[in-house]
């Protein structure tokens, strides 16, 4: 048996403390009744969570293409950088096994949208398998802006250049 794995590793860097808080609060786990959030493990006693109205990470909260509200999609890290880098404070988003890029990407365009507007992040993620089945390695990247997210899957890629390579031929055989 193989495992599939979908990995990536990427900054989010020079961290206010405003942003910093933000980011974090976007983390957790909430559950929604009405208008009134409450963190997961603070929901009042007369109140039953599976009766919620939403529960999930927060940052999902008003999202309607986000399958699995409860998963994060990824692992995160805050930290202060080091003499190799210029990123400051700073937050690693990362995925070593089963990562959602879909995920990073709301968040970050969230984030950009709301602190950064004028600014730009990409993530480049790897799909690998544990053998050497044909067909079962990728890779692709998303461009974030406060405005879009643009997406390039090595499929993708391979699928429209096989397309365009085939019209050509077919448009060589008919001149023939």
């Amino acid at each position: 048996m193989a495992n599939n794995y979908l990995e990536f590793s990427e900054v989010l860097t020079h961290l206010n403390p405003a942003e910093e808080t933000w980011l974090r609060q976007q983390m957790e786990h909430v559950v929604v009744f009405g208008a009134q959030e409450y963190l997961d493990g603070e929901v009042p006693k007369d109140l039953d969570p599976d009766d919620a109205d939403w529960s999930g990470i927060r940052a999902w909260r008003n999202l309607d293409d986000i399958e699995y509200p409860d998963e994060q999609g990824f692992e995160y890290e805050f930290d202060d950088g080091s003499e190799w880098d210029d990123w400051g404070r700073h937050l690693w988003l990362y995925a070593e096994e089963s990562g959602e890029p879909q995920h990073v990407a709301r968040l970050v365009q969230t984030f950009l949208r709301r602190f950064r507007p004028d600014q730009c992040w990409s993530l480049t993620y790897s799909m690998t398998c544990s053998k050497r089945r044909v067909g079962e390695f990728s890779g692709g990247a998303c461009f974030v802006t406060a405005d879009e997210i643009k997406w390039q899957d090595a499929y993708r890629f391979v699928e429209e250049q096989r397309q365009a390579f085939a019209k050509t031929k077919k448009r060589e055989s008919a001149h023939e």
